[in-house]
């Protein structure tokens, strides 16, 4: 095919004769008209076109071709830009980007010491509510329970803990360490599992999209940054940290870091390993629909978010949790306040 030939076959657009007429009425009325002019191409434009042209082409092949061959399932290291369960989803190859650092620095030491004997099965629930500019403004919708009840994997004794949320996830703790196992999250077009051994991490996402959308498969591993020498923590997981309070030694001036584990094929939206860095600022006596309780006020400190805790002395409860941020500027600017209470407890052991 000759591609000059086929460009020549294409008509050159005229302007219509009423327009014509109108442009050169206001041209001898005196107004000042630009009329159409007619230029032969260059060289130069020419070559674009042709360009243009060939790209086009080449394109309609490319797309014909995927459509016919594309596979039903693939391990890709170089996928587009998702959406899953709400978040954008960049994993780690894509586009080229700069890849975000993998460890962040914590605060204070690592925790070493714990109390596992402390952990206990059983059942929290909790209610959370946003307060703006101290008005109160909703109530989050059902509450969440946590449940931790007693299991084993790999032969290992372990807690299983999950909850009642509407993406239902669970993750397996070694009871001994507290250090995760296995996690296991379905959201609606995708599956994470993560698979922990005492010195890596090894992730699968599959994620079957909605029709007319290829189904993709991604494997991602990491080195755990303390191998094995202390707790450890699911950044997903929203109940991971209901485990280690428990365990935790609290006292006056106590303070430590965990880490905690993101997913690995979202490397380059942040860190795969990010530190929660804790300390106690004093204690409080909180009042909770589940009753009045004597607690540790915990300050937890992520990258430039802090939360506060308020942790029963006695049991090691999480029994409130507050997240102070803002938005806007000046007069413009909204002070928001998301609080998490405890309004029930069943110590009863589930079924396993």
């Amino acid at each position: 095919m000759n591609w000059k030939d086929e460009l020549r076959k294409i008509p050159a657009p005229a302007p219509s004769k009423d327009l014509l007429e109108r442009i050169l009425a206001s041209r001898a009325a005196g107004r000042r008209v630009i009329l159409p002019e007619a230029k032969a191409a260059t060289r130069r434009d020419r070559y674009m076109r042709y360009a243009v042209a060939i790209a086009a082409a080449l394109a309609a092949v490319g797309w014909f071709s995927w459509e016919t061959l594309k596979p039903t399932v693939v391990e890709d290291k170089l996928p587009p830009a998702w959406v899953i369960g709400g978040t954008p989803l960049f994993p780690s190859a894509a586009f080229g980007q700069e890849r975000a650092p993998r460890i962040s620095s914590p605060r204070y030491p690592l925790i070493a010491e714990i109390q596992p004997t402390r952990v206990h099965a059983g059942r929290w629930t909790y209610k959370g509510s946003t307060t703006a500019d101290g008005v109160f403004t909703t109530t989050y919708g059902q509450p969440r329970t946590i449940v931790i009840a007693a299991g084993s994997f790999g032969g290992q004794a372990a807690w299983v803990v999950s909850s009642s949320m509407g993406m239902f996830d669970t993750v397996l703790v070694n009871r001994a360490t507290l250090r995760p196992l296995r996690y296991v999250r379905p959201m609606l077009h995708s599956r994470l599992v993560q698979q922990y051994s005492h010195d890596s991490i090894n992730e699968l996402l599959h994620v079957s999209p909605p029709p007319q959308e290829r189904e993709r498969t991604l494997r991602g591993s990491a080195v755990l940054p303390d191998l094995g020498v202390s707790p450890m923590l699911v950044s997903w997981s929203p109940h991971s940290l209901e485990v280690l309070v428990q365990a935790l030694p609290l006292g006056r001036s106590w303070r430590g870091s965990v880490y905690s584990a993101n997913w690995v094929t979202m490397a380059t939206r942040f860190p795969t390993f990010t530190t929660l860095d804790l300390r106690v600022t004093g204690t409080e006596r909180v009042t909770v629909p589940a009753g009045t309780f004597d607690c540790w006020r915990l300050e937890a400190r992520e990258a430039d978010e802090k939360s506060v805790l308020w942790v029963s002395q006695d049991q090691g409860w999480l029994v409130m949790r507050r997240h102070t941020s803002s938005d806007g500027s000046g007069r413009f600017r909204t002070e928001w306040v998301n609080e998490t209470r405890l309004v029930a407890v069943d110590t009863t052991p589930p079924a396993p």
